[in-house]
């Protein structure tokens, strides 16, 4: 379990620090094409929850973070290694890939095998007693404060999300400083879901 950077070592980072205990954390780890079964697997057992951010390091710089609470890690992981272009209008994960090719100007194989090579660090979120939603916005926001160019600014994410000073998950904003607390719970609001009462 070498990728897995556990909650407790990292949920009190500030973003201004996050970048180099992450260098650090993943300085002796081995290629994901390297890894076995078992450590791809690692988190699919109890107690843990294979979900969470997981984030690409390619030759000592951060190249991709992501996330996933519906799959585990392991078959989000898998479905990056796609080489095949997407159909339009079909579900496809490979966008890792995609952004290699476009940015890199290489085939797909080639980024899948480039993607093989790369570090691979999980990070994973445990579920509280604030139930679902909770967990999935949490997971979200991490993502979004890793994202951050003040943050890991990882180079293949899209420049869109990383630019901002602040960002929005579901109406609500969330601002972001070189002092703001990486796994911090206490600012994160999950709307309350109105159920209308038929015929009331």
């Amino acid at each position: 379990m070498e990728h897995v950077w556990r909650w407790d070592e990292w949920q009190g980072l500030q973003l201004g620090e996050v970048w180099k205990e992450l260098y650090w954390f993943s300085k002796g780890l081995k290629p994901m094409g390297e890894m076995t079964v078992s450590e791809m697997c690692c988190l699919a057992k109890r107690p843990w929850t294979p979900v969470g951010i997981y984030i690409f390091m390619d030759r000592g710089s951060v190249a991709y973070v992501g996330k996933t609470h519906g799959r585990s890690f392991q078959e989000r992981m898998l479905s990056h290694l796609d080489h095949r272009t997407p159909i339009p209008g079909s579900p496809h994960l490979a966008q890792f890939v995609q952004s290699l090719v476009k940015r890199e100007h290489i085939t797909a194989a080639e980024a899948v095998c480039r993607l093989l090579s790369m570090k691979m660090v999980w990070m994973p979120i445990p579920i509280s007693d604030e139930g679902s939603a909770f967990h999935k916005t949490l997971i979200a926001a991490v993502e979004r404060r890793l994202l951050w160019h003040g943050c890991l600014d990882p180079r293949l994410n899209s420049e869109r999300v990383k630019h901002n000073d602040y960002f929005t998950l579901k109406g609500n904003r969330y601002q972001l400083s070189p002092e703001t607390i990486l796994g911090d719970t206490s600012s994160i609001i999950v709307p309350e879901v109105i159920i209308a009462s038929i015929g009331a």
